[in-house]
């Protein structure tokens, strides 16, 4: 394991082209065996948060060499777009230039706004036509919109919202409703999946360490996994995980759910059990891995899954 972890450290320094190749061929095989896109989300070990599109192009240029085919981008990125003709008037031409770049090296591209401010109308709209002139494949958010209102009631502003929104925007992007972490927010499994059988242009983005925080340690067995992948077939059909979308990360929890996020090994969930169940069922889509290791870490777990997915 040590000599595995110096060869991924010296691979991220670039200091062997034809190494890196042959690590880079490695690593694309793994995720083309395994049938998902792996990828990360804000920013790498050395560059946490992009705030320039130089920093963007960086990343991917540093995922591509690496071999990672998946990128969420944070919505602090797109902190200077206040209004939707921002976008056109100023910014549309660095945001088609990630757009080209990230389909040069086929990395697929999100954003995520995991909180939105309420109302969300003047930011769904602006984020949605963002995440659509940059061909990404989902808006990532959590549906807990309007968080003053009862959960019940909540829901159904929530889709009458979205339905709303999507009709006045041309969204060629998803809408990714994210499953929230904490007890007191509109995000179970079940919102989720029922807010996507009730809107157009959504789908359902499974983040696991939410849901395992929000059962106070729900998913401890590939058993538990087992469960909610029935739970999905049963609601959105089994299509779904032909195109699944995964968050995986490391959660502490309590009585309320969420309390923050810790490194995927300190975890009482373990990422292997979700592995299982990818494998046993033949899914297919994008698992994004959510630790403080960022891209190294991401590596050392491709570097186990090579064996695995032989």
């Amino acid at each position: 394991m040590k000599t595995e972890t110096n060869r991924v450290c010296k691979l991220i320094a670039g200091f062997d082209m034809e190494y890196d190749m042959l690590i880079r061929k490695k690593y694309l095989k793994v995720q083309d065996r395994l049938g998902m896109r792996i990828g990360i989300h804000g920013g790498t070990k050395k560059m946490p948060v992009p705030r320039t599109v130089q920093d963007v192009l960086k990343i991917l240029r540093e995922l591509y060499n690496i071999g990672l085919k998946a990128y969420i981008l944070p919505k602090e990125f797109f902190s200077k777009i206040k209004v939707t003709t921002d976008l056109y008037t100023t910014y549309y031409g660095e945001l088609l230039k990630i757009k080209d770049i990230a389909n040069k090296y086929d990395i697929e591209l999100s954003i995520e706004y995991p909180n939105l401010p309420d109302p969300p109308d003047e930011t769904l709209k602006i984020f949605i036509t963002i995440a659509s002139v940059m061909g990404c494949r989902m808006f990532i958010v959590r549906p807990d919109f309007y968080p003053m209102v009862p959960q019940d009631q909540a829901l159904r502003l929530t889709v009458y919202k979205i339905n709303e929104i999507v009709s006045e925007v041309n969204a060629k992007a998803k809408i990714g409703m994210e499953t929230a972490g904490k007890i007191d927010e509109l995000g179970s499994l079940e919102d989720i999946v029922e807010i996507a059988k009730r809107t157009r242009e959504t789908n359902i983005v499974i983040n696991w360490g939410n849901i395992h925080a929000r059962g106070s340690g729900s998913l401890r067995t590939t058993e538990d996994f087992d469960k909610v992948v029935k739970k999905v077939s049963e609601g959105i059909g089994v299509g779904y995980f032909r195109e699944a979308f995964f968050i995986f990360g490391g959660v502490s929890y309590g009585p309320s759910g969420l309390v923050r996020k810790i490194p995927i090994k300190n975890c009482d969930m373990k990422l292997e059990d979700l592995i299982k169940q990818i494998m046993t069922y033949g899914m297919r889509g994008t698992l994004i891995l959510d630790d403080p290791g960022k891209e190294q870490f991401t590596l050392q777990i491709l570097d186990r899954l090579a064996d695995t997915v032989r």
